[in-house]
């Protein structure tokens, strides 16, 4: 009779672990991840943007707060990615990415309830490619609502590099271009930024040739959102130029991305020049104050004087 009552018991505990399984997965199929590109064909020395996108929420009720995915490109094919070749999109941000890893994650306060792209990513072809075609996936996709996980199917699409296309005989190129007298102009980024400089204050100090876009110039920080003429820029701004210029943007000595120098900036060269947490990327560069394209104590004594009012940067 005791071994009949066990049985019944296991039964039971196993039919309701099932319905439990049964009801996560459903949840974990409910939602689904896309991936769209601006182009499909790409040549050497091009960029490309793919964009992720959620959809299909029938199933959530509080809406989205965090995902977390891995990235994969054929390293071969393209230039190491790195953070700030990611945008979030709809007010995500937060956004963190691990190059070793590839794996990369953000939040969004509000929760997301509708279908909507959550991050786009910029990826350029190296200079030594060969025609072929390649994938890029988003896979291992977590998201939740704060209550579980939620697994998504990976996410993919098929890019094809092909040769370079010839001119049409009769008709000059017109490649777009970005031009300063005062600023540091050099592939994928633009540095020596004044701090407190505004978009309309930039704008002045550049000229542009062959854009036919309109806008011209589209300034965007690191949540997606488009900056307005009188935001100020910060380190990691991005610029787009045209329908085919992508910039990040150097602020002088602004390496914490708050648009001024203070003494959080002068903290982290102390620490880098020690070792103790070494700056790279746009960190670094933000950290070249006096532009020999290396940090060193110099760098730190010019924030230093400009903190205290004793220097100027022009």
């Amino acid at each position: 009779m005791k071994l009949k009552k066990l049985v019944c018991a296991v039964i039971c505990t196993i039919f309701v672990i099932v319905i439990l399984i049964t009801i996560n997965v459903q949840a974990s199929n409910s939602l689904k991840a896309t991936v769209q590109t601006s182009k499909e064909e790409v040549e050497k020395e091009e960029e490309i943007e793919i964009t992720l996108k959620l959809e299909e929420y029938q199933d959530i009720k509080n809406g989205i707060n965090a995902y977390k995915a891995i990235l994969y490109y054929d390293e071969d094919t393209f230039e190491e990615v790195l953070e700030q070749n990611f945008t979030c999109k709809n007010n995500w941000e937060l956004l963190k990415y691990n190059k070793d890893t590839k794996e990369f994650i953000a939040i969004k306060k509000a929760g997301s309830k509708a279908p909507e792209e959550v991050a786009s990513i910029t990826l350029k072809t190296k200079k030594e490619v060969e025609p072929k075609t390649t994938e890029i996936k988003i896979k291992d996709i977590v998201t939740s609502d704060g209550k579980t996980d939620i697994n998504v199917d990976e996410a993919k699409l098929t890019i094809n590099v092909i040769k370079e296309q010839g001119e049409i005989p009769g008709e000059p190129e017109k490649t777009e271009k970005i031009t300063s007298d005062k600023y540091k102009i050099e592939q994928g980024y633009i540095g020596r930024i004044l701090p407190r400089t505004t978009v309309s204050q930039f704008k002045q100090n550049v000229t542009v040739e062959n854009v036919t876009t309109n806008p011209q110039m589209m300034f965007i920080d690191e949540s997606g959102e488009v900056l307005q003429e009188d935001s100020l820029i910060k380190t990691g701004t991005k610029l787009k130029v045209g329908s085919s210029l992508q910039f990040t943007l150097i602020v002088t000595g602004d390496i914490d991305g708050d648009s001024s120098i203070t003494i959080n900036d002068l903290a982290s060269i102390r620490l880098h020049l020690i070792s103790i947490k070494l700056l790279t990327g746009i960190e670094l560069k933000a950290a070249d104050m006096d532009a020999d394209n290396q940090v060193t104590v110099n760098d730190l004594a010019n924030m230093k004087l400009i903190l205290i009012g004793l220097l100027e940067l022009k």
